[in-house]
């Protein structure tokens, strides 16, 4: 698959390879020269600060750093199906121990986790389910301001019943198992620093029994995704730098016709620009806008091209309170048969604020809108959330939250309102 793709774009990857070659073989020993111009650990947001009386407390055997985690929750949730006339609603308890270990190295690192949770409905049984995730990484740094890392995590998870298709008409929440591979690089030479990357995604849905009877064939959905992306930072000085990047990628489907109706395959790339900061005391952020453009094979099926957005922005007005503004918009897989993609756009904004050094406000609000092509459907969505979160001391917390989901109905979409609020003793 991966040959397949290289050789699609074999001219592509050739303009980049040489441009990486270039850049790979400048004076290395300027790193030594002058400073890394792309640290951004000037500003600190209220929710990583950390505080001695209340840090969360780290096993060390040997080399090795343990940190076990606890979270039990206790929540009230309204209309669970997001239906558009079903107000259904039940208690939910989850329990999410999880597991994170890593090196205490100088140099290089190895990193693993592994997490379960258990969500069980009191009244609506077969809204219980388990989710797991296993994950481990490994990081080599080459030089003083150069490192290659790679990743490997696999998840068995489910859907959400908010999510489209057919999330919320199959009797228990659609299960799907998620494999993602990635190596990637940093190079940095004087002003310039190079990051490539490779990335592999594989989805593979379960099928799930309808209430009206009959089964849902999930496998149309099962796809694999390649991604190759270069970009290219340029630091203007030590509190900013602007960037290109481009992103290629091929997303290839288990399944074609005669098998399925509609074959679904595509490939496409993302050419974005923008800067990179972080500005002592006033704000930090990325923020990327581009071009994107997804063709499908398929003559059925509509090619999908327009505007790129990828940022988040953190501004401090105090050292106090972190204010986050985020906006994306790509091309994503539609969970429908018919369709081959939409654009998902969302903007939103946070507010972190702490109160006391113990106690951290947060609010947040969301806009988004999936927009399909070859089906007509629109869904727009609002989220509200909020939450407080109360640590004891450094191993014992309390957070509660409440979130609230509006979703207008446009053509064939549905439209719902749903509301979770629940508080969670977390053992950090």
């Amino acid at each position: 698959m991966l040959k397949w793709v290289v050789m699609r774009y074999a001219r592509k990857i050739a303009v980049i390879g040489l441009f990486g070659l270039a850049f790979g073989f400048c004076d290395a020993s300027a790193q030594e020269r002058v400073e890394n111009l792309f640290d951004r650990d000037r500003n600190t947001s209220v929710t990583e600060r950390e505080h001695s009386e209340y840090s969360p407390v780290s096993l060390q055997r040997g080399a090795f750093l343990f940190r076990p985690r606890f979270a039990l929750g206790v929540s009230r949730a309204i209309n669970v199906f997001a239906s558009p006339d079903d107000d259904a609603g039940d208690i939910v308890l989850e329990i999410r121990p999880s597991l994170d270990i890593e090196t205490s190295w100088a140099r290089h690192q190895l990193r693993a986790g592994a997490e379960v949770s258990r969500r069980q409905f009191f009244e609506l049984s077969d809204e219980s389910e388990w989710n797991w995730s296993l994950d481990g990484a490994a990081r080599i740094d080459v030089q003083r301001y150069s490192h290659v890392e790679g990743g490997l995590r696999y998840a068995s998870q489910h859907e959400a019943r908010t999510e489209a298709g057919e999330a919320s008409r199959t009797i228990r929440p659609i299960e799907y198992d998620q494999f993602d591979a990635v190596l990637e690089g940093r190079h940095t030479v004087g002003r310039i620093l190079i990051r490539p990357e490779i990335q592999l995604r594989t989805f593979d849905y379960h099928d799930e029994f309808l209430f009206r009877g009959g089964i849902v064939d999930q496998d149309f959905r099962d796809y694999e995704r390649v991604e190759l992306a270069l970009r290219g930072d340029y630091a203007l000085s030590p509190n900013a730098a602007v960037f290109v990047r481009v992103r290629l990628n091929d997303r290839n489907y288990e399944l074609a016709p005669p098998i399925v109706q509609t074959l679904r395959d595509s490939s496409g790339y993302t050419i974005d620009g923008g800067a990179d900061f972080d500005i002592r005391g006033i704000a930090r952020g990325v923020f990327g806008v581009g071009y994107t453009k997804q063709d499908y094979q398929s003559p059925a099926l509509s090619n999908l091209s327009g505007v790129s957005i990828n940022g988040l922005v953190e501004w401090f007005p105090t050292q106090l309170t972190t204010v986050a503004l985020g906006a994306s918009r790509g091309v994503r897989e539609a969970p429908f048969a018919a369709s081959g993609g939409y654009f998902a756009t969302e903007t939103g904004i946070s507010v972190d604020h702490e109160l006391r050094r113990n106690i951290i406000l947060s609010a947040g609000f969301s806009i988004a809108e999936d927009d399909y092509t070859d089906f007509a459907r629109t869904d727009q969505r609002t989220t509200f959330d909020a939450g407080i979160a109360y640590f004891l001391n450094r191993t014992l917390g309390v957070r509660v939250g409440w979130t609230h989901i509006e979703q207008d109905r446009g053509g064939a979409g549905r439209g719902y309102t749903s509301s979770t609020f629940g508080v969670t003793l977390v053992r950090r």
